[in-house]
């Protein structure tokens, strides 16, 4: 059973207060390595349609109770990895869970802290997940992950440009112009028409545009059930709607009042 591997595998800075077949209660108390405070929240893990769930024992009382940006989900339990409790049928797979919710628990941290998530530590949510895995790979690709990064953070990226259009080879169309991956040869830059691996420029491009739409789509679900953020964060999809629905990152400095007296204060 997932919960009694779990429960082989319990790390010293969680304390179980009672285990049954089905749920695990107790307490993470996480000290901070080279900072000042105490991570302390009381959690319930539990089986769900035979995955491992976790979340607050009563949700709300350290975290939001929903918060998509900080990945704490609409049923009010924590997202803490791709299918993160799926499979977990031996010890090594409980100790890769648990730390996943070790460093879960940290990120919610610099959340409080600084009112953003770290776009290297984010996965888009619902069905846009896979696509941005995708993507991330298509960059890794051809070299530019670090670029991509930056474009989840913010920064305008010739990959997230809608305007792209290809031709009956599936390559970009108006070939003369240059490849915008900015390969070059004897030092000059090539054309698209000459591009070496267009197969990952075309999986690049066409899977931000499905994962922009599938987290669109996210956010306007969401809507439509009637959440509403809850202001710890500078950007928010449930708030702000931009680039055909989908938040794009504050640059201006401006942002809730609860996120800047957050990022002012440093207080978590």
């Amino acid at each position: 059973m997932p919960l009694e591997r779990l429960f082989d595998a319990v790390p010293d800075w969680f304390r179980v207060a009672s285990l049954t077949g089905t749920e695990m209660l107790g307490t993470a108390r996480i000290q901070l390595e080279n900072a000042v405070g105490l991570i302390e929240v009381d959690l319930r893990i539990h089986l769900q349609g035979g995955d491992i769930a976790v979340q607050e024992q009563v949700p709300g009382t350290r975290y939001p109770r929903t918060c998509h940006e900080r990945h704490l989900q609409s049923d009010e339990h924590f997202c803490i990895g791709f299918n993160a409790g799926r499979g977990i049928v031996s010890t090594d797979h409980a100790v890769v869970w648990w730390g996943l919710l070790k460093h879960f628990l940290k990120l919610q941290r610099v959340a409080e802290r600084t009112g953003r998530w770290p776009p290297q530590q984010e996965l888009a949510h619902g069905d846009a997940g896979p696509h941005q895995l995708a993507a991330v790979a298509a960059a890794k690709e051809l070299g530019i992950e670090n670029e991509y990064m930056e474009m989840l953070a913010g920064q305008p990226a010739w990959f997230s440009d809608s305007s792209l259009q290809f031709n009956v080879r599936d390559r970009l169309r108006n070939s003369w112009l240059p490849c915008p991956v900015g390969c070059r040869k004897n030092g000059k830059r090539i054309s698209r028409a000459d591009c070496c691996r267009p197969e990952a420029v075309a999986t690049l491009i066409r899977q931000e545009r499905l994962r922009r739409k599938e987290t669109a789509d996210y956010y306007r679900w969401a809507r439509a059930c009637g959440e509403k953020c809850c202001g710890t964060m500078f950007v928010c999809g449930l708030r702000n709607i931009q680039n055909g629905g989908i938040a794009s990152s504050s640059r201006s400095g401006a942002g809730t009042p609860r996120a800047n007296d957050a990022a002012k204060s440093g207080k978590a």
